[in-house]
């Protein structure tokens, strides 16, 4: 993503952009999530093949298989296909992700409320930085993940201390 595709806010300006350099194709949640898609299919063909359904129960045994497959491998190639779209930005006061198989969806999250970024590091000096708590944009695939977690780290600090209301001095407390 370079600058000049991102809409910034009034003063704000980019610390860094990029994209995924690597594009995972497993995450940890597929490690669940594929094998219960599996399963469902599995369970749908039986049922196809074994029962001969007619009707609108043959229509929601297709719609179980359909699923089962998207679970097992359809998030994990969409996933894939839409990191390859994928670029990421930091600024000094959101992060931005823009994504998307075939439509482009921007996504940004403020920096002074997160928390520290938290790395796991991926194969080839990749990683994937994520925050605590619901809503936050993952950059998934970055390269460099130590510099851009370092980055992230100072930029969030001087967020939070850019918004905290300025401490009193306690020389100026007088009693009555």
């Amino acid at each position: 993503m370079s600058a000049g595709e991102i809409d910034l806010l009034p003063g704000e300006r980019v610390l860094w952009a990029g994209e995924p350099v690597q594009r995972p194709f497993f995450v940890a949640a597929d490690g669940v999530i594929a094998p219960a898609g599996l399963v469902l299919a599995a369970v749908a063909t039986w049922f196809l093949l074994a029962k001969e359904p007619i009707g609108p129960v043959m229509a929601g045994a297709v719609v179980v298989l359909v699923l089962g497959l998207y679970a097992a491998v359809g998030r994990s190639v969409v996933r894939y296909l839409a990191l390859g779209r994928t670029t990421y930005a930091v600024t000094d006061s959101r992060i931005i992700a823009r994504s998307g198989l075939f439509r482009q969806k921007e996504r940004s999250s403020e920096l002074a409320g997160l928390s520290p970024p938290v790395l796991k590091p991926g194969p080839s000096r990749t990683g994937t930085l994520s925050f605590a708590g619901p809503g936050a944009v993952t950059l998934m695939g970055v390269g460099e993940p130590k510099r851009v977690r370092d980055l992230l780290a100072k930029a969030i600090d001087e967020a939070k201390a850019r918004q905290a209301p300025p401490e009193a001095d306690a020389s100026d407390t007088s009693a009555a």
